[in-house]
């Protein structure tokens, strides 16, 4: 599968679509970026959007396959 509009994704997109990567929830991202939960679900829903995607893993899926983001490293 081929992202529709993967060239279109903000460099703040990205950095959402890196922490959904490694399984942060809505809040854990507005907590780790100091933006409200609502916005960093809002930046989820246009990501999904954008990859032609149904839900975060596959967004995930999707990201990782076209090189738009590489496997998270391990926890510490």
């Amino acid at each position: 599968m081929v992202p529709k509009n993967r060239d279109e994704l903000s460099a703040r997109e990205i950095e959402v679509l890196r922490l959904v990567a490694r399984g942060c929830s809505d809040a854990n991202i507005g907590e780790l970026l100091f933006i409200a939960t609502h916005t960093a679900s809002n930046h989820v829903g246009r990501i999904l959007d954008k990859l032609g995607a149904t839900n975060r893993a596959e967004a995930v899926m999707i990201a990782l396959s076209t090189g738009i983001i590489r496997t998270p490293p391990p926890p510490n």
